[in-house]
């Protein structure tokens, strides 16, 4: 079990969520982006945010409204020299010396790669 496996339950969970905002915070030690992610009535309002980002990506066609997000996965990159695995373009060597760290992409409409050290979920209750 690794510390990022309550993160991925709720966050691979969100499958077909819209964001309904996206917001990037930089300072001189890190890097955070938040995704505010809606379904609508019935389900949770969810955070999914990350911080120490390493690499961020997000693509989508202009002028086209609210897009579920499709095809989500979370993978734990561990500390290694292995080449970064395919589909990821990160202008980093990978090197043991790194932490381990989490890999949230999405695809379909929207493409979206995210790689960061700390991942957090939040879940709205009641």
């Amino acid at each position: 079990m690794t510390v990022f496996d309550a993160f991925r339950k709720v966050a691979l969970a969100c499958e077909g969520y819209g964001i309904e905002r996206l917001s990037v915070s930089q300072t001189e030690e890190s890097c955070t982006v938040d995704l505010l992610l809606r379904w609508g009535p019935g389900k949770p309002d969810v955070v999914l945010s990350f911080t120490d980002v390493y690499y961020l990506e997000v693509g989508r066609p202009p002028g086209s409204g609210a897009i579920p997000l499709m095809e989500l996965a979370a993978t734990v990159l561990e500390p290694g020299d292995d080449p970064w695995p395919a589909g990821l373009s990160i202008d980093l060597v990978r090197s043991s010396s790194l932490p381990p760290l989490l890999w949230f992409r999405a695809g379909g409409i929207i493409q979206m790669n995210i790689v960061s050290a700390i991942a957090t979920a939040y879940q709205e209750i009641g």
